[in-house]
């Protein structure tokens, strides 16, 4: 951002903050005055209302005092409605018409007597209030005693004949003594239930147009504007004869004529505020912009400068900063000028000495065999100079050593051969007999999984291995320790190659030796960690899955030390991989306890344990085989006419999904099947 942008930003700035802290400071003395000029018209409001209540409330007090005389009392003793009716008639006469509600109540709630144009016979109190008037506490003031009317409102205890107690409630309506209200202050005047609902006004029409917003429990003071008009309202709250909140007292004035002209002087002084600042901004811009015009000069021949373009002229324009800045562009500009000169001259010099060294080369490379002739000629016929200074000097020692390297790495190239010739022999005759043993290996270590399974009449069973390399850490077994019982296992040394298959034949001649004295897998497992942990000098370990399946009843006892869930697939289709025990693989710890879990296999029940090679095996784009595709093909292909048909397809969908992706694992299964 060029300079005079950011001294215009930061002007602008500036003048805006002044702008906005003279306008909010303008503001601010109208809040306070406005805030002043509220407390007084609430203040006013609120009075007149109390006076105006205080009068009503003197006249309920005048009849009152007529009901207090032996007659009523004795009425009220009698509780003949009709003879209540005619003392009071008596007593108030003319007065009786302007009686919006005359109640006689039992501190319970009875209502023994109503009188009024709205209420008729329901209660004008509720049950909490007639408890404290009959308890003694004698109120007056604005109730509301329905939805859509204020009362102003005395009730008082009274004692009949018999000394039983009587809450006496009396009540003008509201609405007059709201008329008088506004009619005192020349304006519309309303009562808002706590709800904030209109209940009675002046002006409702006038209310439904307008719907203000104001604070229910607090005075306030507020202007809105509809239709062109703008309105004053002054809310008020007024408390009822509980001396609870009742609602709020609101009234609402045109002020347009008062305050129009205030709003309009409001707006043209933030108009010209604004208008006076965006002129002042204006011609910072426009005065900055003639003042930074000659750097902007200077800046472009400085550009052309530095890309070389010398041409490039600027005039002198003052005594200032700016012009002292020029004048020394134009020093620069020159000794450009003349060092541009040297340059050329020392150009020259250095190609007339390029090609008499090109020559001198040439004529040293007619000297070596064709193929390093060519090579040095080619090199001197496309080799340019580095640009720098001393480009024609870096020709030389690069031709030379080019010279060098060839004869050196002929040489080289004829020991190699020779040693390679030699090497090539010896190592053909080791790796012919390398993979002769490793061929015997792979043989011996196939030897040691069964080819053939026992012949078990309720148990259908295969398995298989496929080696990554010519010899594998992957092993199973499947043999009879009684007429009903027989051992599974399968399990996956750690690493690769022949330390881990030589670890593997001890492993499963371990476990062959000890199951034949030890039938219990926990125990069996536990003893043959011990002898493995204890002559462990390559920190290789064992996952195992072993088990003892007992034929005649389905049940297997097993033990998973650190191997892969097997798969249990339900005759009726459900499959799951089974909870492991928990266990630590072999080898790792000795004294290490092993905990056996127990399950029966149903009736076409399909247990299938595996190792790692089939689910962490990957296709090209290095997307694992993973357990779920293999419960799921699992699933599809359990009623397979047997497990070893099922296993075949098995392998031929991994085959499909890796594809010409490498194996990178032992691939090993051993399955059966619970014949129904």
């Amino acid at each position: 951002m060029l300079l005079r942008h950011r001294l215009s930003i930061i002007a602008s700035a500036g003048a805006l903050l002044i702008v906005c802290g003279l306008l909010w400071a303008s503001r601010q003395g109208e809040t306070i005055s406005a805030q002043r000029l509220s407390s007084v018209a609430t203040n006013g409001q609120n009075a007149l209302w109390q006076q105006l209540v205080r009068s009503e409330v003197e006249r309920l007090d005048q009849m009152a005092d007529a009901l207090q005389n032996p007659s009523f009392l004795r009425a009220i003793d009698d509780g003949g409605t009709g003879r209540i009716s005619s003392v009071i008639n008596a007593e108030f006469g003319a007065t009786r018409d302007r009686l919006a509600v005359l109640e006689l109540s039992r501190g319970d709630g009875r209502v023994l007597h109503s009188t009024g144009r709205a209420l008729d016979s329901e209660r004008a109190l509720d049950l909490t209030t007639l408890a404290e008037v009959a308890a003694g506490a004698s109120r007056a003031g604005l109730w509301q005693s329905a939805p859509d009317r204020f009362l102003i409102a005395k009730t008082f205890p009274l004692r009949d004949a018999k000394g039983d107690t009587v809450v006496v409630t009396l009540g003008l309506d509201a609405a007059d003594v709201l008329g008088r209200f506004a009619e005192s202050l020349k304006t519309d005047a309303f009562l808002i239930n706590p709800r904030g609902r209109m209940v009675v006004g002046t002006g409702p029409e006038l209310w439904h147009r307008l719907l203000p917003r104001l604070p229910l429990r607090s005075a306030s003071v507020a202007t809105q504007e509809i239709d062109g008009r703008i309105y004053s309202l002054v809310g008020v709250p007024v408390s009822d004869l509980s001396g609870g909140l009742a609602g709020l007292l609101v009234t609402l004035d045109d002020a347009t004529q008062a305050l129009a002209p205030a709003e309009r002087i409001r707006t043209l002084s933030m108009a010209g505020s604004f208008l006076f600042a965006l002129a002042l901004v204006a011609g910072l811009h426009v005065y900055l912009i003639r003042a930074f015009r000659p750097l902007d000069r200077t800046t472009k021949v400085l550009n052309a400068l530095a890309r070389g373009d010398t041409t490039a002229r600027i005039a002198p324009t003052g005594d200032d900063e700016i012009g002292r800045i020029a004048e020394t562009v134009s020093h620069f500009r020159d000794n450009a000028i003349a060092l541009d000169r040297l340059r050329l001259q020392q150009t020259r010099q250095r190609r007339r000495q390029e090609r008499l060294i090109r020559g001198r080369m040439k004529e040293l490379a007619g000297t070596l065999d064709s193929n390093g002739r060519d090579e040095i000629l080619t090199i001197l016929d496309t080799q340019t100079p580095h640009g720098g200074e001393d480009a024609d000097f870096v020709l030389l020692p690069h031709v030379l050593q080019q010279l060098s390297n060839r004869i050196t790495q002929q040489h080289l190239r004829l020991n190699e051969l020779i040693a390679d010739l030699r090497d090539s022999l010896v190592t053909k005759t080791k790796l012919a007999g390398i993979q002769q043993e490793l061929e015997i290996a792979r043989q011996v270590q196939l030897a040691m999984v069964p080819a053939t399974f026992p012949a078990i009449d309720a148990i259908d069973i295969d398995g298989g291995m496929i080696a990554a390399k010519e010899v594998g850490g992957d092993f199973f077994d499947c043999f009879a320790l009684t007429e009903n019982t027989y051992v599974l296992m399968i399990g996956d040394v750690s690493g690769k190659g022949v330390p881990a298959s030589l670890f593997m034949a001890i492993t499963r001649t371990l476990l062959r030796a000890t199951a034949l004295y030890e039938p219990d897998p926990a125990r069996c497992v536990e003893s043959v960690n011990n002898l493995l942990a204890r002559e462990n000098e390559q920190m290789l370990f064992v996952t195992l899955f072993y088990g003892v399946l007992d034929v005649s009843t389905g049940e297997l006892v097993y033990v998973n030390a650190g191997h892969n869930p097997p798969l249990l697939v339900s005759a009726s289709g459900a499959a799951r991989y089974l909870d492991g025990t928990g266990d630590m693989a072999l080898a790792v710890m000795e004294d290490q306890g092993y905990r056996a879990e127990r399950l029966t296999l149903m009736p076409g029940d399909l247990l299938v344990t595996f190792t790692d090679g089939i689910t962490e095996a990957f296709n090209p784009e290095n997307e694992a085989f993973g357990e779920e595709r293999l419960k799921d093909l699992c699933l599809r292909e359990r009623e397979a006419p047997s497990v070893q048909v099922l296993m075949q397809r098995a392998y031929g969908a991994l085959t499909d999904f890796v594809r010409d992706a490498e194996q990178s694992d032992d691939i090993t299964w051993l399955a059966l099947r619970r014949r129904p």
